[in-house]
């Protein structure tokens, strides 16, 4: 009925009261151009929250310390022309040890911003999900 359902983490990474956006590359199947937070999908042998350690290594290249699971929540969307199901469970994190020194991005990404709750009114984020903005508004930047 589902075929195309998977698990997935989004990572929200704050650094000294900002928040870390990633934009998605233009070449990527899924969202391209779309501003959000690192974010992946589940591998099957994992559980999200190991999922979560992955994903920020392999997204931004940094070590992750968990503060706080933020939301767990049901997502339909598109992949190109298909329909996509995901249940997606959102973290609040921190830099291990507050560094940030190897941040690096892999190639699903073109650029990064550290932005602030008065960022968010930026045109240039209006590509942010409205769940991800939500997040940040009543859970982050409170």
């Amino acid at each position: 009925m589902y075929p195309n359902y998977r698990i997935s983490v989004e990572i929200i990474l704050l650094h000294e009261g900002k928040v870390l956006l990633t934009k998605r590359a233009a070449h990527c199947k899924v969202a391209p151009n779309v501003w959000n937070v690192p974010a992946g999908k589940i591998k099957y042998d994992e559980i999200p929250v190991q999922g979560l350690y992955r994903e920020a290594k392999e997204e931004i290249n940094l070590d992750v310390e968990l503060l706080e699971e933020l939301s767990v929540r049901n997502l339909k969307s598109k992949s190109g022309d298909e329909d996509i199901y995901r249940v997606v469970f959102t973290y609040l994190v921190k830099p291990k040890n507050d560094d940030i020194s190897s941040l690096k991005l892999n190639d699903e990404h073109s650029e990064f911003a550290w932005i602030t709750k008065e960022d968010l009114n930026d045109p240039k984020y209006e590509t942010l999900h409205d769940d991800i903005r939500n997040i940040l508004l009543t859970k982050v930047f409170k």
